[in-house]
């Protein structure tokens, strides 16, 4: 699954386990245990993961937002 880290487009690495993943940093400069990813967003669209995880982005939208263990932040633009 595409994600998006200090610039770069990289991937996950196996599969989300409970509420953790591994995402591939071998060719990233400057990524850390602090650095912010994007699952999706301005660089990652959401049905680029919906595709990869064999389902909608309004799926996706749905499940993250009816999670009590996740905070979301909304920005407009």
């Amino acid at each position: 699954t595409p994600v998006y880290i200090e610039g770069r487009k990289t991937f996950t690495v196996g599969r989300v386990s409970m509420d953790m993943l591994y995402i591939d940093i071998t060719n990233i400069s400057g990524a850390s245990i602090s650095s912010d990813v994007e699952l999706w967003g301005e660089h990652i669209p959401v049905d680029d993961v919906a595709e990869k995880s064999g389902t909608v982005g309004y799926e996706l939208l749905c499940a993250i937002s009816a999670s009590k263990r996740v905070p979301v932040e909304t920005i407009y633009g």
